[in-house]
């Protein structure tokens, strides 16, 4: 500056290592000539250390997100879904043709048959730059729903947070959002979705601008959407326009030659993460488990394995851990001189029942507690009182 005669300002100076300061200087001019300087210094080595910490931060957590999405592009791949049978072979070639354009899906089927396996690896094919979001629509509770889709601005309402919330729908811009269970969604609230797939714009709660969107819907249920349609209970308009491609997911028994697939992918899966050694698993027990209807499909038989892994002997299976009810599957009346008590018969008669009603009712415990003409805490009881994890 003695020199230059020059102002300086901001300039950013390392006296030592890791410590920054501030430098501006000015020059004192008196009668044109130069008499000196002044120059401050503000220390900001704990913001630049903070700044250096953040953009190493970010670059780890890009890195990361990109290993991620390897991964998942994996795990959640068409090549990755387990089915040789004809039945799965096509609805695998069939959603995998959808996943490349933009178009909503519904996908159907029972509880457990693997509709969220589906909905990912859509969206892996998309080849979508943005999320996978997933909603639990029966989880989320009626007063929390608007401002979990949408989120909300800051003071929109009491017990919010003071910097607002983003909601799901917004995350899953650019990339797609996944309604499960999207039968049990509120009414009031499938009409305010419904605005937002139509105008490609949200608002969020107390706020006043719209936001831009560019997301793909994958919805999936395992209800009758049209008889809710009848009923009044689902709106027609969101229905035709959630279902522009319906994919509909067999339930385990319609694909039975699965199951050996299954059973020896849930077992490798189960000991690798507890570190165990591999059982063996005789022929005879495997065509036990594909006699068996499996009302709960692939989310019962991934307990089942479990089950009869934790209680293996001598690296071998036992056939005695399998339930009765697998057992016992072709037994479709009860001798009673064959059983040991009335306890015994009651017990057996309780498990056929619940099991026939939960598969009359898709599972849904609710309605199951009515045909068996019960209350739903009864219901729950018995199940774990009986073991029947499958519908927990």
């Amino acid at each position: 500056m003695l020199k230059s005669k020059e102002p300086v300002e901001n300039i950013i100076h390392s006296p030592r290592k890791n410590t920054y300061v501030n430098i501006s200087a000015l020059p004192l001019i008196k009668n044109g000539k130069l008499i000196g300087v002044v120059s401050t210094e503000r220390d900001v080595s704990e913001i630049t250390n903070l700044s250096r910490e953040l953009e190493f931060t970010k670059e780890k957590l890009d890195y990361l997100q990109v290993e991620v999405r390897k991964m998942n592009e994996d795990k959640f791949s068409f090549g990755n879904i387990v089915g040789k049978s004809k039945i799965m072979t096509h609805t695998i070639d069939r959603a995998y043709q959808v996943a490349s354009t933009t178009s909503s899906v519904l996908i159907s089927g029972e509880s457990g048959t693997g509709k969220e396996v589906f909905a990912r690896a859509i969206h892996q094919s998309s080849g979508r730059e943005g999320a996978f979001v997933a909603i639990n629509c029966s989880a989320i509770p009626e007063s929390l729903f608007e401002s979990e889709m949408f989120g909300y601005e800051s003071g929109a309402f009491t017990g919010a947070l003071s910097k607002g919330k983003i909601g799901k729908i917004e995350i899953a811009n650019g990339g797609t959002l996944f309604l499960d269970e999207i039968g049990d969604m509120p009414l009031h609230m499938q009409a305010k979705l419904l605005r937002v797939l139509q105008e490609r714009q949200l608002m969020r709660v107390g706020g006043d601008k719209s936001i831009s969107l560019d997301v793909r819907v994958i919805s999936a249920t395992h209800r009758n959407l049209e008889d809710m349609v009848k009923a009044g209970t689902f709106r027609e308009d969101l229905y035709y326009r959630l279902n522009v491609v319906n994919i509909k997911l067999p339930s385990l028994s319609d694909r039975i030659e699965d199951v050996p697939l299954f059973v020896k992918l849930f077992i490798e899966e189960f000991c690798r993460e507890n570190h165990m050694k591999v059982p063996n698993i005789s022929p005879e027990i495997l065509n036990m488990l594909m006699n068996y209807s499996w009302p709960g499909n692939i989310r019962e038989l991934k307990n089942m394995v479990e089950h009869l892994v934790v209680f293996s002997k001598n690296n071998e299976i036992q056939i005695d851990t399998l339930p009765e009810y697998i057992n016992n599957k072709d037994d479709k009346t009860i001798n009673i001189k064959n059983e040991k008590s009335l306890t015994d018969l009651i017990r057996k008669t309780e498990i056929k029942a619940i099991h026939d009603a939960m598969k009359e009712c898709g599972n849904n415990k609710q309605q199951a507690a009515k045909l068996l003409d019960i209350p739903r805490s009864t219901l729950y009881y018995k199940i774990k009182f009986y073991d029947l994890n499958q519908y927990l």
